[in-house]
């Protein structure tokens, strides 16, 4: 039987509010602690990452700094740095707690928008109550994040004026997803709500048994997210219909993986599976039996399916039939989806010696690793 979100909130959620507490700034206005995950997009031939002290844009060949936001984090405490960067033509657009500066201040949970070939700042929005938890989306001229404040913010992407406030009835811990003049985006509430891009006004939205956490991903008028009542739905995206759902062992927190008809998902006990994206009917399951946080990517040519686990560990598994391919072990670990660029991997690291490892996909094999290690 499925047990509800709110009766697994004391085991499922320790892990995300160790998390939370870690980045907090204590009284006496101490920086923020590196204690929450980073996150990664590759866009043209720049890989631009929230490193959690800072922003960086490097080079995908051998992971050199091209820039960094701020320049010394030492110098400039922008704070921590959580989310993963949204990127269009001429922004990066990225979120931060920046921690209590006195004993009567409080931390700011600001979005900042920096030049995209210079890392230069370009305008910042500190208008929300409560941490950013994961990272926003470009569309239509807008800025658009959730918030654990319950609310989500859309700001014009040029000015970061706010131009509407959406108040859900819980956290709202997932990346928007924006497709055309609609706005996709899950709530801690058990709500997953389509609203108008233009005003935020509700179009429709869809109650499950438990907590949205990711983005969905949208294929020919579905929309595929999974939920935190162990299962996972697809959604027709017109009018909030469920088309079909299918049960899990656990919560689903991170977003799916699509490759022509199939639907990859893992839940957090580890689970992956290939399910039939038309029909709902699973295709195949692997139990990797280690927890997983994130969601799966796929490797653009369809034959491969990558999971990160929050032991440091990358499993490479055969997108046909599930079959573990290889494991690349890491220390530290893995609380972000990995990204596919190409030939290459990249897994997103915490509480080791590297934020992040360029791989090969066919093998494992690393390429480097950021930061690199400083000889004596």
């Amino acid at each position: 039987m499925n047990r509800s979100w709110t009766q697994r909130w004391p085991v499922g959620l320790a892990v995300l509010m160790v998390l939370l507490l870690g980045v907090s700034g204590c009284a006496g206005g101490g920086a923020a602690r590196p204690t929450s995950w980073t996150g990664l997009v590759a866009v043209g031939d720049v890989l631009y990452v929230a490193d959690l002290q800072q922003v960086q844009a490097l080079n995908p060949a051998d992971g050199e700094s091209l820039w960094a936001f701020p320049a010394d984090p030492k110098e400039e405490n922008r704070g921590v740095f959580q989310a993963t960067p949204a990127v269009d033509e001429e922004h990066v657009i990225v979120a931060s707690q920046v921690p209590a500066t006195g004993f009567f201040s409080q931390a700011k949970h600001v979005v900042w928008a920096l030049d995209r070939d210079t890392g230069n700042l370009l305008w910042h929005f500190d208008g929300a109550a409560g941490p950013y938890v994961e990272g926003g989306a470009v569309g239509g001229g807008l800025f658009v994040i959730g918030c654990s404040d319950g609310n989500v913010y859309a700001l014009d992407v040029q000015s970061g004026t706010l131009k509407w406030v959406f108040e859900t009835r819980h956290r709202v811990w997932a990346t928007p997803l924006v497709v055309s003049d609609t706005v996709y985006v899950g709530s801690m509430d058990h709500h997953l709500y389509a609203l108008n891009l233009s005003d935020g006004t509700v179009r429709w939205d869809f109650e499950a048994d438990g907590a949205f956490a990711s983005a969905p991903v949208l294929r020919d008028g579905t929309l595929y997210v999974g939920a935190f009542d162990d299962r996972f739905y697809a959604i027709d995206a017109d009018s909030g219909d469920e088309r079909w759902h299918f049960d899990s062992e656990n919560w689903f927190w991170g977003s799916p993986a699509l490759y022509d008809d199939v639907v990859y998902m893992v839940d957090v006990n580890g689970n992956a599976y290939a399910v039939d994206a038309e029909a709902g009917e699973q295709v195949w399951h692997q139990s990797l039996g280690v927890k997983v946080r994130a969601g799966p990517a796929v490797a653009e040519d369809g034959s491969r399916l990558f999971v990160g686990s929050e032991d440091g560990t990358l499993y490479a598994l055969d997108a046909v039939d599930g079959f573990v391919m290889w494991p690349s072990e890491s220390e530290g670990q893995m609380l972000s989806t990995p990204v596919v660029d190409g030939s290459v991997v990249y897994e997103l690291l915490i509480n080791g010696p590297y934020r992040l490892r360029a791989l090969h996909v066919d093998n494992g094999r690393e390429i480097w690793a950021y930061p690199p290690v400083v000889e004596d």
